[in-house]
């Protein structure tokens, strides 16, 4: 994303008459009895002081105090910004579009009391607020209090996100359509479990000690339901560093000749580990005792990735991989 790209959101009446001028690429804002320009004839920008008292002739009195401080921020929407206007053309919908060329004042030959400020548009794009997770929050920031203002700029933590959602849209299809407001919010919860996962990992890569991550992992799995049996079991040449007795619903207290386990490695790692293998060696080296029955081995990482002769051989022999973001949502998360 272009760093000098801003992203504003920008209010105005709803009258028909507003609507159908940005349809022609021209978004108008109000507060503009006759010469009330933000700028000079020569093109530089009116002091508060000269606005104020053409204001005050048409009207009589002193505009709001703000209301200046809101309007001049139109001055600093440039050629490539993107424009957010809530509820255009209607409730419930809002439209994107990018700015063509910067500020002018004029009225319309039909409307010549009110409107006459103005930023040229292009890429016009009509979007539902339920039409997916990007317009749903591109939709969530008219809610804020910040926004509630005719001109406002969107904060530079958010502007990236912003302007990267509105660019998926315009490049979408039939954005005037909705579908189910509940199943784009799960949809956009998993998105933000996904990136709070990703930042995880990173974390416990650089912060926790292999130790740490060990000890994380067996907290992981006995949330879910696993019940520890023992750690660092080494057995036959193998090696599990957590033994966990599987949750049999349904079976209560009953009997069983066996008890069903799942086995877990964990290794605390970085990139992409080219000794992945020696840990599936371990796992499939080690053997349960007599009264146990392996149901499961887990090769538990956090690097970035397995090799792909690791992948192959876990494949070939029934042992889940997780490492990554999948670690870290196996650790966040207990509904993974």
């Amino acid at each position: 994303m272009d760093n000098n790209v801003n992203c504003f959101v920008f209010r105005t009446s709803e009258e028909l008459f507003v609507k159908e001028e940005l349809k022609e690429g021209r978004l108008r804002q109000g507060w503009s009895p006759e010469g009330t320009s933000l700028q000079n004839s020569d093109g530089k920008e009116r002091s508060k002081e000269d606005w104020s008292s053409a204001y005050k002739r048409k009207f009589g009195k002193e505009p709001s105090p703000r209301r200046h401080s809101i309007l001049r921020r139109m001055l600093d929407m440039k050629e490539d910004d993107f424009v957010l206007c809530p509820k255009c053309p209607k409730r419930g919908f809002f439209t994107i579009a990018v700015v063509s060329k910067g500020y002018n004042f004029k009225f319309s030959p039909t409307r010549d009391d009110n409107y006459a400020h103005i930023i040229e548009v292009k890429d016009m794009r009509d979007v539902s607020h339920n039409h997916n997770e990007n317009s749903q929050a591109i939709a969530d920031l008219f809610r804020s209090a910040y926004f509630w203002s005719p001109v406002v700029q969107v904060q530079d933590y958010r502007r990236g996100d912003v302007i990267s959602a509105a660019e998926r849209l315009l490049r979408s299809k039939n954005t005037e359509t909705s579908v189910n407001p509940d199943g784009i919010r799960k949809q956009r919860l998993d998105n933000m479990r996904v990136n709070a996962a990703e930042h995880f990992v990173k974390d416990v890569r650089i912060q926790m000690s292999p130790q740490q991550f060990e000890s994380t992992v067996k907290e992981a799995f006995t949330r879910r339901g696993y019940e520890i049996i023992r750690s660092n079991d080494w057995r036959a040449g193998g090696d599990a560093d957590h033994v966990f007795a599987v949750p049999m619903p349904g079976f209560g207290d009953k009997e069983t000749t066996h008890t069903p386990i799942l086995i877990v490695q964990v290794k605390h790692k970085q990139g992409v580990d080219v000794h992945d293998q020696h840990g599936l060696d371990q796992l499939l080296q080690w053997e349960p005792r007599d009264d146990e029955s392996i149901i499961r081995r887990v090769l538990f990482s956090s690097a970035n990735k397995f090799t792909d002769d690791c992948i192959n051989r876990a494949k070939d022999n029934d042992v889940t991989l997780i490492c990554d973001i999948d670690a870290g949502l196996f650790m966040l998360f207990d509904d993974e």
